[in-house]
């Protein structure tokens, strides 16, 4: 075999890298394979257009259509970049049902339709990747799949979300969310419609990724608890760092139990606070990372850009050539069987809290805040009380002892339907 076809389906701006990226490494990419990465299709709307701004042969066949690309590519390899769910999931299902190797970076695909795509996999004894679907360029998957097979995974603490991260670091700098997130804007990392960083789902869609990666079960997104940055304020960020020594995080986590057979995880998605001396304080800007917990060679991190063009395209690049070389080996594909996925209950996590709350001037209000924090076995650790705003309310800063998550959360229910609180808060567990 002295080539391999690929084609590429989609070519916005990770598309397009990838495209880019195959072509001026060919020489060297073949060097090392022992046979071409051939371009023979790439499929895109404007596909014309676009494969003339690439510079692309007319050997290489346009398809407006994914889907008419994946029924009738003479390929080896199809590359997904296209965006969205259903029509990346039908793509994904004709290539793989063909018995294709499929390579992709939708995040979204893979969370929704993890036991479809790898179900179809299976069946076909199809090749599957998706390096860029999670922490762009940083080689976290590969990592978890292979370098930690004669370990066990304990569990992981992630950023991962370029956008929010440069929002929360900046902010730690005096930059207001709002001029953070147009700066990220600028900078072509952050989408136009931040609701989905925004609001913690980008990165709960990874970390279902990685849940299933490590434990081959699904972990469905809307089934775990996702908070994102929206109540972080630029006081509770100078908080955290002026008086607690913390950075502010949005943090995703798992926690993995059970037996290899029947797997069990804990998962959450939240803004977090996160002690000076920890790695994952030092992420900032649109870097991610991810510490890896486990059983026998510790705690490791992969650090670098979760985030653009450049590192998702080579991510890209590099499953298709690990998923060549597998290809050219003879090597069958990694059997994998589906497995039930239990979700443990995060209430049961024990951590300290943070809870910002706007307290109306009135005698008592304080001392009944306390009440409910007590009465649901929440031991307070600190509390500052700012100056009244306007001498109508004042700020409150509450830290807690360590308690479970089920408790603090019952504590911050009843203190909200407290007529002196207002409703704008904001809560943030605290990382040992």
């Amino acid at each position: 075999m002295n080539a391999l076809n690929v084609a590429v389906a989609g070519l916005g701006t990770v598309g397009r890298e990838a495209v880019r990226l195959l072509r001026a490494r060919r020489a060297e990419l073949k060097e090392r394979l022992g046979a071409e990465l051939k371009l023979v299709a790439v499929a895109d709307r404007g596909a014309a257009r676009e494969a003339k701004a690439l510079g692309l042969p007319s050997a290489v066949i346009r398809y407006k259509d994914p889907l008419d690309m994946a029924r009738r590519a003479e390929a080896d390899l199809f590359v997904e970049l296209l965006g969205g769910l259903e029509t990346p999931k039908r793509f994904a299902l004709e290539v793989l049902g063909r018995g294709k190797a499929l390579v992709t970076a939708n995040k979204r695909l893979l969370a929704h339709a993890w036991p479809e795509v790898t179900g179809a996999a299976r069946a076909s004894g199809a090749r599957l990747a998706f390096e860029g679907s999670v922490a762009g360029g940083i080689p976290v998957l590969r990592a978890l799949e292979l370098s930690f097979s004669g370990d066990r995974v304990l569990g992981v603490d992630g950023i991962l979300n370029g956008t929010t991260n440069y929002i929360l670091s900046r902010g730690e700098e005096g930059v207001s969310p709002a001029d953070a997130l147009t700066e990220a804007q600028s900078l072509g990392f952050a989408e136009k419609d931040p609701t989905m960083d925004l609001s913690g789902q980008d990165a709960a869609q990874k970390l279902s990724v990685l849940a299933g990666l490590v434990t081959g079960g699904w972990l469905k997104p809307g089934t775990f608890p996702v908070t994102g940055i929206e109540s972080v304020s630029a006081r509770d960020l100078s908080f955290a760092r002026e008086r607690l020594s913390m950075a502010v995080r949005l943090v995703g986590s798992l926690r993995f139990s059970g037996k290899p057979g029947s797997p069990a995880v804990e998962a959450s998605v939240a803004p977090t606070m996160v002690p000076m001396g920890h790695p994952l304080a030092a992420v900032r800007r649109q870097y991610n990372a991810l510490l890896v917990h486990t059983a026998s060679a510790g705690d490791l991190m992969f650090y670098g850009k979760g985030a653009g063009a450049g590192p998702t395209a080579s991510a890209v690049v590099a499953d298709v050539f690990v998923l060549a070389r597998d290809i050219r080996g003879g090597i069958p594909a990694a059997a994998s069987t589906a497995r039930r996925l239990a979700l443990t209950s995060p209430d049961h996590a024990v951590s300290s809290y943070y809870l910002r709350l706007e307290v109306l001037d009135r005698p008592g209000a304080l001392a009944r805040i306390a009440d409910a924090l007590a009465d649901a076995g929440v031991s307070i650790a600190a509390i500052h009380q700012d100056k009244a705003v306007g001498g109508r309310s004042v700020p409150v800063m509450i830290v807690t002892h360590a308690t479970p998550r089920g408790r603090f959360e019952r504590a911050r229910r009843r203190i909200m339907s407290l007529a002196a609180v207002k409703p704008s808060h904001c809560a943030m567990r605290m990382l040992a």
